[in-house]
Parts: structure tokens; C-alpha cells; sequence
């Protein structure tokens, strides 16, 4: 699918390496650049499977690894020879880096006028805050979403996902799809600013809708939603079933569902708004009803009588779930001598063009290679080396 297109990856951690992964996935060919001395930092969080981090490995699939001494002039200038040939960079740098580096979007445009340029930050690249430092977490706090998540008696939680990361690499892979669509009408390169911040405000949606109607924050309500009733979590004879009703007739199923069918007309449930006023008294009936069974009886009652629910599932249980297991989103990789489980692309296309084709490289497995086909020889290469200036798995360290 984008088989045609390279791409030189200058991320750490999950912003950005996420993204460049999501293009990789969908054919491109990309390179992750690298210290060449310990590679992206990712490469030693924990857990390891050998001495691979399966960290790492979760966004770091389908890539090449070039160790390059980007703080080096040599660096910078072997950087600007790989631009000059290829179609994207994808950066998370905090801003300003890029430039101190000399590999900036303008210096890059100069040389190669046609390439998409995506820098991914915290705040964005202008702005009161722009040079702040900013993780996963500040911009889950700043942006709204934490203080609408967790116990309404509680301090605010964050997601147990990365989701500000995630987002951030989400829209960066959109904003370089857009800018290849155009550069194939115009020829024309962009330059692409990401702001983590901006892109938890866009996933707002309707909460911010809630607060742009009534002047008013969005109220933190753990599992359960402000304007439906039920919603949320419920305690099963063995575990835990999330049901969801947002219209009546999913009400009026869910009575069926649990042989109460005399509830659907009930003065104090029938609509949404007497169910929202009576919302202590109902979920108190749902509780005695459901701890009769288990949640697995429970899932296939529901769905047998079209009621949205579902099992709770911890980040193991998910993967023993036949429906998943169908949908094949766990595979294997190699990493080294390892062999490595991650979540696959999650996207179906009816060619099949997306997918695992590499496993993880090591820090700077594929330095050689690259400079050999820019034209260096095995002395020049050595040379390069020799001063610092690039890598190769033999000088870096080592991944653990």
C-alpha cells in the first residue's frame, strides 16, 4: 500500500515510534535512526524476553535501524543524504532540537523540496508552553480527560493506556497520509505540527459538547455515564459485566434479558430521563439480579436478546477470547535469537497489503547495508565509525 514511500524515524519511546510503525505496517519502508551508542531509550524499559525489550517490540516492528551521531556534523550531514531520497520524517523531538541538530524541516526542504515533515511534541511547536517538557500523563491532566476519569470521590485517574502518545501517533499518521495525497496532485512537501496536547482536546468530543452546552465541567462518574441509564459495571456471581443501554428498546431488552420484563413499563424506568432520576433504585435491582449468574452466562444471555454488554477482560484474559482470537491481532516476531509477541495492525484491507513483514532490528542492524547502498565503501564505513559518527550492532551497546 505504501510500498513506495521511505521513511526516516527520529522517535523515542511510544510518540512517534507508534506512528512510523503504523506506516510501516502499511507497507512503507522505514528506518529508525538511532544513538549509537544505546539506541532509542525504549530499547531498556522493562520487561525483556532475552535481552530484547518487549517494550521496545510493541512499536518498533517492520523497521530498519541505522546508528547515527545526529550531534555530530558528519551525523547531521549522512541525515540529510538519507533525506534527500526519502519521503517522510517523523520526529518527537522537543522543538528546536531538530534545528540545533542542522536537520530541520527547512534545511531538509532545501535539499528535498517534496518531503513530508511531521514533528510530534507535547505542545505543540508554538505557544507559551511549547518548549515545556511534556509525557503521556501532562497531557491527559491539561487536556480535560483526567479530570473526568476515575471514582467521583476520588483524585482523577489517568488511562491505564498510553492514550495521549497514541493519539499523538494516530494523528501524525493521518497528517502524512493527507500530505502524500497532496504532494501527489501539487509535488509539493509539508510541514506537519502535532501537538500531544491539541489531540487529547480533540478526543474531548462530546464531553467537551457537554461543557460548551451548559457552561459547566463534565462530571467524573468512574463507570458510569451522566446521560444514561444503566451504564457502567456490574458485579456478577463470579466476576464483573459492563452493559451499556442508551435507548429504550435496548432497556426494554435487557428486562427481557433478565426475566423482569414487568420493569420495561414501570413508571420510574421507562424512559431515559425517569431511569436517570431513579438511577440508585434501578441499579440496585440489576445487582440482585445479576449476581445469580456468571458473567459468561451472562454475555451470551445479553447477546442472545441483543443487550450491549460484555466481560471484563485483564490484558491476558483478552487474548484466550475466541472472537479475538479470530480477528489474529496477537503474533509473533523475531527479535534477535527472540521470539517476540505484539499486537498486530489493526486495519483489514480486502488485498491484504498490511502487516508484519520484519521483526525488531538491533541497534544499528541495518547501518552497513543503508551506507553501502548510499555508495560508501567498507573503509569509508569503518572510518565513520571509527569517529564516532555512526554505528553498528558491534559498537553499540548492548539492547538490556
Amino acid at each position: 500500500m505504501l510500498d513506495t514511500i521511505t521513511v526516516l524515524d527520529v522517535t523515542q519511546v511510544v510518540s512517534g515510534s507508534f506512528a512510523s510503525m503504523t506506516l510501516a505496517d502499511m507497507g512503507a519502508d522505514v528506518v529508525k535512526i538511532e544513538r549509537p551508542t544505546g539506541g532509542d531509550v525504549g530499547r531498556h524499559n522493562p520487561p525483556y524476553v532475552g535481552d530484547f525489550s518487549s517494550y521496545f517490540a510493541s512499536v518498533n516492528r517492520n523497521k530498519r535501524s541505522v546508528s547515527l551521531n545526529l550531534k555530530s556534523d558528519e551525523g547531521a550531514a549522512l541525515f540529510l543524504e538519507l533525506a534527500e531520497e526519502a519521503d517522510v520524517v517523523v520526529e518527537n523531538f522537543r522543538p528546536g532540537a531538530m534545528e540545533r541538530f542542522g536537520i530541520d524541516y527547512e534545511t531538509v526542504a532545501e535539499r528535498n523540496p517534496e518531503i513530508v515533515y511531521c514533528s510530534i511534541s507535547g505542545f505543540g511547536q508554538d505557544g507559551p508552553y511549547a518548549e515545556y517538557p511534556a509525557l503521556d500523563i501532562i497531557a491527559q491532566a491539561m487536556s480535560g480527560n483526567m479530570s473526568i476519569t476515575g471514582p467521583p470521590d476520588s483524585k482523577p485517574y489517568r488511562s491505564g493506556v498510553p492514550i495521549a502518545d497514541i493519539a499523538g501517533s494516530m494523528y501524525a499518521v493521518q497528517g502524512v497520509l493527507g500530505a502524500l495525497f497532496r504532494r501527489e496532485r501539487t509535488g509539493e512537501g509539508q510541514y506537519i505540527d502535532v501537538s500531544m496536547l491539541d489531540c487529547m482536546l480533540s478526543w474531548l468530543t462530546v464531553r467537551a459538547g457537554y461543557t460548551f452546552a451548559t457552561d459547566e465541567p463534565y462530571p467524573r462518574m468512574g463507570n458510569k455515564l451522566d446521560e444514561f441509564v444503566p451504564y457502567g459495571v456490574f458485579e456478577t456471581a463470579d466476576s464483573h459485566l459492563a452493559i451499556v443501554v442508551v435507548q429504550d428498546h435496548h432497556w426494554e431488552k435487557l428486562c427481557a434479558a433478565i426475566d423482569r420484563p414487568e420493569l420495561a413499563t414501570d413508571d420510574r424506568f421507562r424512559t431515559t430521563e425517569q431511569r436517570r432520576t431513579n438511577r440508585d433504585e434501578l441499579e440496585s435491582i440489576l445487582e440482585d439480579e445479576l449476581t445469580a449468574r456468571s458473567t459468561d452466562e451472562w454475555f451470551d444471555v445479553m447477546a442472545d436478546y441483543g443487550v450491549p454488554s460484555g466481560p471484563i477482560y485483564d490484558t491476558k484474559e483478552v487474548w484466550d477470547d475466541e472472537h479475538v482470537k479470530h480477528r489474529e491481532l496477537r503474533s509473533e516476531i523475531r527479535a534477535g535469537d527472540e521470539e517476540l509477541s505484539v499486537t498486530d495492525h489493526p486495519v483489514k484491507y480486502g488485498d491484504d497489503t498490511t502487516g508484519i513483514t520484519r521483526g525488531v532490528p538491533r541497534v544499528g542492524e541495518d547501518t552497513y547495508e543503508t551506507l553501502e547502498r548510499m555508495g560508501y565503501t567498507e573503509e569509508e564505513v569503518a572510518a565513520l565509525i571509527e569517529r564516532g559518527v555512526v554505528g553498528s550492532p558491534e559498537t553499540a551497546h548492548p539492547d538490556r
